[in-house]
């Protein structure tokens, strides 16, 4: 039976009385005389609230009654409250979709597939063959229009002949039937709640719009759920803005500023360390022994593969052991002259200290998680027999 209590969505306090308890496990699921809590149906999440001081922990519909899940075991007289912040939020976002559909669906002929709602944008989905930027601008002045204009949105319980003058006989399935009308623009069975008229969306922005597999999905923000949006937005420009010491308008300019300026950095970054790993190269050249054996902690990976391969363009080979943060990375390279074999050389090396990788005849590598006992196998491997 359809509960004509949840027809005014302003109705936020009633009070009952209990008809029935259930236990379960440890819990208690009551139902009353009247309700004033809306179940989670139609595109709407539960109401939440209050009732006798204690927190709706859910709700469930069951043998034609609405159950309510309370951590107490309540009887008699009770009081009901229901949070009217997150109702309003819900009946603008629902209220919104039947505008957009409607609009849409007079305007362009097209059908409602889904609707889908989070607490930062919603979406409704259509069987669209193509939309635009100019559609989106349209359809959020169509909307901002019909609000200032302040449609009466009613709820009606139509004899089903009256029904039948506006919708297909095989929708009127529902013994009882309820219709959410718009004015004159909109004629709708539906048991969701609303608000009473369009001003109380106060204004609906056409976020965006994405091609689906079945048609195309229109985004959307409202009400107050459109006010939360643009104080969040503005409070992370406020900080952003402090950050880079400039206004709201020329964050962009500050932004692209600062990625030139890293794009600079990394440049000089780059040939510093190029600079760098010649210096070194030419001093590990300088000692005698044709196979080099070294150990560093100051280097990320790729540099060592490249002070590896300045080795091997003038000693026969090199090996070198690097430790970044808690794991070790091995390099093998041989010249193109030594007749070594890079890759098979470092799967020798694996076999005894069980490290993965791999590579080419002129240049191995791998690693794995650093063990002190590995730097003396590593450093006293044999190259050449």
């Amino acid at each position: 039976m359809i509960n004509k209590l949840l027809d005014n969505c302003f109705l936020t306090e009633l009070n009952s009385e209990v008809i029935d308890v259930k236990e379960e496990d440890g819990y208690y699921w009551h139902a009353f005389k009247e309700t004033i809590f809306y179940p989670e149906g139609g595109g709407m999440a539960d109401d939440i609230g209050m009732i006798d001081n204690h927190k709706v922990l859910k709700l469930k519909e069951e043998e034609g009654r609405l159950y309510h899940l309370l951590d107490v075991r309540l009887e008699g007289s009770v009081f009901m409250s229901v949070n009217l912040h997150e109702r309003f939020r819900k009946c603008q976002i629902h209220t919104s979709q039947h505008l957009i559909s409607a609009l849409l669906g007079n305007v362009y002929k097209v059908k409602t597939l889904s609707h889908h709602v989070s607490d930062e944008e919603n979406d409704i989905e259509f069987d669209f063959d193509h939309f635009t930027d100019k559609m989106a601008f349209e359809l959020q002045v169509l909307c901002n229009g019909l609000i200032r204009d302040d449609l009466e949105i009613s709820i009606i319980y139509p004899t089903r002949a009256s029904a039948q003058q506006f919708v297909s006989a095989d929708k009127l399935t529902h013994e009882e039937l309820r219709v959410v009308r718009i004015g004159n623009l909109d004629y709708n069975l539906c048991g969701c709640m609303h608000v009473p008229s369009l001003r109380y969306l106060q204004m609906i922005y056409i976020s965006g719009y994405e091609k689906t597999k079945h048609g195309y999905k229109v985004k959307y923000i409202c009400g107050d759920q459109l006010l939360d949006s643009v104080g969040k937005r503005y409070q992370v420009l406020d900080e952003a803005s402090r950050t880079l010491a400039l206004s709201h308008l020329y964050l962009n300019t500050g932004i692209h500023k600062l990625l030139n300026e890293q794009k600079a950095l990394e440049h000089d970054v780059a040939v510093w360390k190029q600079k760098y790993l010649v210096l070194e190269s030419e001093r590990l050249l300088q000692k005698e022994e044709d196979v080099l054996h070294e150990f560093v902690d100051d280097m990320d990976v790729k540099s060592v593969v490249m002070l590896a391969q300045m080795i091997v363009e003038k000693k026969t080979a090199a090996v070198i052991l690097a430790k970044v943060y808690d794991n070790c990375h091995v390099v093998i390279a041989v010249s193109k002259t030594s007749g070594l074999n890079a890759k098979e050389l470092f799967q020798r090396l694996s076999q005894a200290i069980h490290i993965r990788g791999g590579g080419t005849e002129l240049l191995a590598q791998g690693g794995g998680i650093y063990q002190e006992s590995w730097k003396e196998t590593i450093l006293s491997f044999p190259i050449t027999e």
